[in-house]
């Protein structure tokens, strides 16, 4: 086991942050108070233990804390009584996980933070009050939940046992609230039953009802096949029936309400009476089911989108006479299904077999999926969500005049990946998720002045989109997650004619591959992660080098590989994590206005061969790995701020007691350092190609970091003095001229295995003929631990 060094605490000593050691075995500190968000996402493929120092002062595990560590097998939170909050994704996917012990006194668990483990029983502590959604989602070994007596949790989320094995469940004593969607696809579940104490709710061993029986909440899956409700029930919960493998269920008619997802993937139920008094068809009532036919009661006024989409055995719908509203996709696409729509619906379906409000302000879907050109009539302000998503053979969408539409809802034209062309739709305000996504639309697009939004993964994957312009006079446009993503023909973005902010979400122009240029104006109020990632990009230009904002998000512009110059604007202050990794650059001016240089911001640019930091910069934060890989990188220029100093194109902090990055092309041969140095950080002097020999004074260095000196392949000489009391996991690795002349104090053998850890093979810690650990005369120079030359001036 590996005690994790103190360079990873902050604030101080207290948050451990971005942790990079490839040490499978690790101990965390006692007087660590937090695991803050990814901290062990550098360490994620090597991690497979952890545990914690005696008296731990644990309190926080932050979101996707060990998000992913694949080969992690144990999780022991036990020992730590302090521990409060699991935030979301903390141990998403650690797929090897078989054994989980969480701590008394532990109250919340937040959304995701264990899906995907792999245990076969799960204590809750008493004291846990929540558990988040999906919290412990597809953990398929789940076999048993016990909650500790005297639970305080107080309600059972939507997916909170999602895809677990549990053949029963005992319902809390505290618990006041239960979505019927906790326990989804558990199809194994043959019981289930509510705590003796619990004041809210009854059970009859397969179901789950409120006190007075007035709303029946869950269903055990695979406890019956035929099922009764309970007489006095008045209302289905949500997704109460979801995925039950019944094949008769008979609904008494005092109920009046039935829930979304209430019959959600119940396959074997062919038939089923709807009570009379009812009067919506919820969203995904009975999506994918087993139905034949359905009669829908005439009290029903609207019938909501999914409602019994993917029903493909049904072949008759009977609608009622007072039916106001169909949602989008409601039915599954059929063209030989055989809907009858009364005289008096305000719906009907039109020579086109589309389903469309009388008097044709929205089209709800499309039954004819063999379409391949449809007129959308002029009237229409609405395209409901997946309208036309079953439509694989549509080509052409023209309107019979000017279009009204104001909104297309999400996945409206999802997977119509033969849909080339599509009508301007001048008053268009809202796209929605994936609308027009793996579409083959092959024109330019000139979208609306009323434009809002643009849904999550809109354009996705249409490849052949050539130019997009925008002209809104809105108050703000946004341009959400994924957007135009892999738009790969995608060369031209205009903003120029938008009067009002913009907001650029996640990846929206990641992957386009064509796009050449882009230019940043006033209007554009911020970017997030990854905004063009991996694009075309040769130039990007911000207008009189001024934003509208001070930072440039992470991976902003990693992988654009044809970017070749980068001019910074003078008001930023933060550069994000990779902002600009895997670019072309050759030369970078970091500007004044730059207080923090983030994680591997320049990392992997290969081409960067000058740095220029001005000697007024504003520097005050310095993250792990900022050049690494940037093995042309031969000059930093000389700076100091009020944290930093550079000297030889090498940065420490102001008082020289810590080290953080040496340029790695820079040719220097020799290094040393004074008395005042206490840290070699990581990777400071990774892939330092021409550095042969690096002596510390004794009683100077304290801590050498991991990666430290990684491929350092002329490195043929090192002094460690007797000072060094910890260094970090491949420190020395691929130092391939390292064969011998390790001068090191310290012999003892805890020390000589340490060393040997950080990747010094054991030949280099042998006296070689020019160099010893005595003091001698070599053919060039003389060396002992009191006399150095300093060939770094400090």
């Amino acid at each position: 086991m590996t005690l994790i060094p103190d360079a990873y605490y902050h604030d101080p000593g207290a948050v451990l942050k971005d942790v990079k050691m490839s040490d499978p075995d690790l101990i965390i500190s006692s007087s660590c108070t937090e695991i803050y968000d990814s901290a062990f996402l550098y360490s994620k493929n090597t991690l497979q233990s952890f545990t914690f120092q005696e008296n731990p002062q644990l309190t926080k595990i932050g979101s996707n804390a060990f998000y992913s560590c694949a080969s992690l097998t144990k999780i022991d939170l036990s020992k730590c009584s302090l521990l409060q909050t699991i935030s979301t994704r903390a141990f998403y996917q650690c797929k090897s996980v078989k054994s989980l012990l969480l701590p008394d006194g532990l109250q919340e668990i937040l959304s995701v933070a264990f899906l995907g483990i792999q245990i076969s029983t799960l204590t809750i502590p008493s004291s846990v009050k929540t558990i988040g959604e999906s919290a412990f989602g597809d953990i398929s070994t789940l076999l048993s939940i016990t909650f500790n007596e005297g639970s305080q949790l107080l309600e059972l989320t939507k997916n909170a046992f999602y895809k677990t094995s549990l053949l029963e469940f005992t319902v809390p004593e505290s618990v006041n609230s239960i979505n019927g969607m906790f326990i989804n696809a558990v199809i194994t579940m043959k019981k289930i039953k509510v705590h003796q104490n619990n004041q809210y709710f009854e059970s009859d061993g397969n179901a789950v009802y409120t006190k007075n029986f007035s709303k029946i909440v869950a269903f055990a899956a695979n406890s019956t096949t035929s099922y009764v409700i309970n007489s006095k029930v008045q209302i289905i919960g949500n997704a109460t029936f979801m995925r039950a493998r019944l094949s008769s269920i008979t609904i008494p008619p005092s109920v009046t309400v039935i829930q979304s997802y209430a019959f959600y993937e119940t396959i074997n139920l062919k038939e089923i009476n709807l009570p009379p008094n009812i009067t919506e068809i919820p969203e995904a009532w009975f999506f994918n089911s087993g139905l034949t036919s359905i009669t829908i009661p005439d009290n029903v006024t609207s019938i909501e989108s999914l409602a019994f989409a993917s029903c493909n055995s049904l072949t008759t719908i009977v609608l009622p006479e007072g039916l106001e509203y169909i949602g989008g996709g409601a039915f599954p696409s059929n063209k030989n299904i055989k809907i009858v729509f009364p005289e008096a619906s305000s719906v009907q379906l039109d020579d086109q077999m589309l389903i469309i409000s009388k008097d044709k302000t929205y089209i709800s879907m499309c039954l004819n999926s063999s379409a391949i050109s449809i007129t959308i009539p002029s009237s229409v302000k609405t395209i409901k969500q997946r309208a036309f998503m079953s439509a694989k053979q549509l080509t052409t969408v023209i309107c019979d005049g000017t279009s009204e539409v104001e909104v297309i809802e999400n996945y409206a034209f999802y997977l119509c990946e033969q849909l080339t062309s599509i009508p301007s739709f001048p008053k268009l305000k809202q796209i929605g998720e994936y609308a027009f996504s793996k579409t083959k639309i092959n024109s330019a697009i000139s979208f609306s002045p009323y434009l809002e939004k643009i849904g999550q993964y809109c354009f996705y994957l249409a490849q052949s989109i050539s130019r997009i312009t925008f002209s809104s006079t809105t108050t703000a446009l946004y341009f959400n997650d994924f957007c135009f993503s892999g738009c790969t023909s995608l060369s031209s973005i205009d903003l120029h004619d938008c009067t009002c902010n913009i907001y650029f979400r996640k990846n929206v122009f990641s992957d386009c591959s064509s796009l050449s240029m882009f230019n940043v104006n006033d209007k554009i109020k911020s970017f997030d992660s990854c905004c063009f990632m991996n694009s075309g990009l040769e130039t990007i230009n911000f207008a009189n080098s001024y934003t509208s904002f001070d930072t440039l998000p992470s991976m902003f512009l990693k992988g654009c590989t044809n970017i070749e110059e980068i001019i910074i604007p003078t008001n930023i202050e933060i550069i994000g994590n990779e902002c600009f990794s895997e670019t072309s650059i050759s030369y970078i001016s970091i500007p004044d206005s730059v207080t923090t240089l983030s994680t591997q911001c320049f990392s992997g640019c290969s081409q960067l061969d000058h740095v220029d930091i001005s000697s007024t910069s504003g520097l005050t934060t310095i993250m792990g790995s900022i050049f690494e890989g940037c093995t042309s990188l031969s000059y930093i220029s000389d700076f100091r701020s009020s944290k930093f100093v550079c000297v030889n194109s090498t940065i420490y902090d102001v008082g020289f007691s810590q080290v953080y990055i040496h340029a790695p092309g820079c040719k220097d041969r020799y290094i040393s350092f004074d008395s005042r140095l206490v840290t070699v950080s990581e990777g400071a002097f990774i892939n330092s190609r021409y550095i042969e020999l690096v002596v510390f004074v004794e009683n100077s260095v304290r801590i050498i970091g991991r990666r430290s000196f990684e491929s350092c392949i002329r490195l043929e000489h090192i002094s460690i003095p007797s000072s060094v009391v910890s260094i970090g996991s491949d420190a020395f690795i691929h130092c391939d001229s390292l064969r011998c002349g390790v001068l090191f104090q310290n012999k003892t053998q805890p020390f000589i295995e340490l060393l040997v850890s950080s990747g010094l093979p054991k030949s280099s810690l042998r006296l070689c003929s020019v160099f010893s650990c005595a003091v001698r005369n070599c053919n060039t120079f003389s060396i002992s631990f009191s006399l150095f030359t300093v060939f770094i001036l400090m």
